[in-house]
Order: C-alpha cells, then structure tokens, then sequence
C-alpha cells in the first residue's frame, strides 16, 4: 500500500520521538551519575554506542520509508537520474552482465518502458558503518543532496570511528559530558534535518 505524505511524515515522527526518549535516559544517568571510575566510563561507551545506534537505524529507517513512499507515484517520469537508477539498480546491474545485442534492446527500449511504469521499492543499504560520505550518496540516489542534512560530517565521522573501536572491545573512553553531548547535539539535528528533508521532497512530488 502506497504512503501519503502524511503516513510518511507520522511514521518518521514516531520513529525520532522514541530514538530521543532512549538518548535522553542516558543523557540523564550522565548527569545524574557523579561517579568516577569504571562506572562512569562504562555509562559513557553505552551511551556512545546506542547513539551511534539511533543514527544509522533512524537513516536506514527513514530513507527507506522514502524509497516506499516513491513506490506510489504513477510513473517514474517524474524521477531524477539519479533516483531512477536507484529504484532500478537491480535492472541496471543485470544490464551490464547481458549480451552486446541484448543490452543495445534494453536500453533502447527496455529503459524507456520503465520510464513509464511505477518505481519498484529501492533498498537502502548501509552496509556495516554509515560514515557521511555513503550517507551523502543514498541522499543524492532519493534527490536530497540540496538540504544540509549532514552539516558536521567531521563530528559524525569521528561518532563512526569511535563506535567502531567501542564495539571491537579497544579501550576508547568519552571525556566528559561536554564532549559527549557534542556529538549528541551534532546527531540530533542531523536526524532533525533528515526527517525534514525527507518530508520537504516527498511533498513535491
């Protein structure tokens, strides 16, 4: 069943309401906790490693919820390039392994006919880390490359990292509650402006 906008717009709302409830219980055990020692350092590497959660789950999330979202236009007329071979990156791939005749068919005709027909569901993928630059990508693949959704890519690189090294069991420790709320802040208002930038371009279809 195809989404409405508002069915679009809902369901990312629902969905950041609860990643920042969960932040927020940890940012509350970080302030509440006076603690030193092992205690505090372990406090601080959950709450590390479930931001760096919330940040790839709400963008693997929401973009994919645009990606259903544009499986209900009539046609894929109205689509970018760069959207149009995202829905249809299955097809193009196949293309590429076919024979020269074949190939000279598809994209003289098979192409075109798909031009005409509803956008199959693309798949976000992730894969293991979302550093910003593949996030930068999946962005210019559903046409959001114009909002300025990733404005401190040097804070979310270094969230990236250190999830990395907090998960490989390396002793990667947070400073303070300063620092930690950087990053927080920084992922936030990412998600923010991704929920915004979703909802924005979807309504212009």
């Amino acid at each position: 069943m195809a989404l409405t906008v508002a069915q679009l717009s809902s369901q990312i709302e629902a969905d950041l309401d609860w990643r920042h409830a969960e932040l927020a219980v940890f940012r509350d055990l970080l302030t509440r906790d006076a603690g030193t020692g092992i205690r505090r350092r372990v406090l601080f590497r959950g709450a590390w490693a479930i931001l760096y959660a919330h940040y790839e789950g709400f963008c693997k999330y929401s973009l994919q919820l645009m990606a259903e979202f544009l499986q209900g236009l009539p046609d894929c007329a109205s689509l970018p390039h760069s959207t149009f071979l995202f829905v249809h990156d299955k097809s193009m791939r196949q293309a590429k392994s076919m024979a020269t005749a074949e190939a000279y068919e598809f994209f003289r005709v098979t192409v075109e006919a798909l031009r005409q027909a509803p956008p199959p569901v693309g798949i976000v993928e992730t894969k293991s880390n979302l550093w910003p630059d593949l996030l930068q990508n999946i962005l210019s693949d559903l046409d959001l490359q114009s909002y300025d959704v990733v404005p401190s890519p040097v804070l979310i690189k270094t969230l990236v990292a250190r999830r990395n090294d907090i998960a490989h069991g390396q002793k990667v420790f947070i400073k303070d509650l300063t620092y930690y709320r950087e990053y927080e802040d920084a992922t936030s208002a990412l998600m923010y402006e991704l929920a915004l930038a979703i909802v924005d371009r979807a309504s212009k279809y």
